[in-house]
């Protein structure tokens, strides 16, 4: 009959955790949270970081496009490519500006191209009164907008 008790005894005695062995697992649930805070914290960053990038590239984009289109005239438009013209007579070249593989490039006379804004997830132009409107997505999921004033090619 002794036997019997002190076996109870030992189960009972074994039930449950110890003190010892909460004390790790709060401590490793505290390790992994910190480290998950830190991870959020380090996208938290990444991600302003990156929107101040577009901001500049956007805004680098329309200073070099309204710089271009100085003495330009609008000939076509759809709604991802735009076509200029010199006003100038001994000028004789055309640029067109079209939105392509998540980039806006510049073609000179149909040839070669040049890069003017990468990262573009969708773009769309809008011809206006007084000349044309841009509307684009980059890749920080962001819409920009902008109002160019170009004139219209004489029909």
């Amino acid at each position: 009959m002794l036997r019997k008790s002190k076996r109870k005894v030992r189960k009972q005695s074994q039930a449950g955790f110890t003190l010892l062995e909460a004390a790790f697992a709060l401590t490793v649930n505290t390790m992994v949270l910190l480290l998950m805070m830190g991870g959020m914290e380090v996208i938290r960053t990444a991600n302003i970081q990156l929107e101040k990038t577009q901001d500049a590239e956007w805004h680098l984009f329309l200073i070099q496009l309204e710089h271009e289109l100085e003495d330009e005239l609008l000939v076509q438009k759809t709604s991802t490519t735009i076509r200029t013209k010199s006003q100038n007579p001994a000028d004789s070249a055309a640029y067109t500006y079209e939105f392509r593989i998540n980039k806006v490039l510049r073609y000179k006379n149909g040839a070669g191209y040049h890069p003017m804004l990468l990262h573009v997830k969708a773009l769309k132009y809008e011809v206006t009164n007084e000349g044309f409107s841009i509307q684009a997505t980059l890749s920080d999921n962001q819409t920009r907008r902008a109002h160019l004033i170009l004139p219209k090619a004489p029909i």
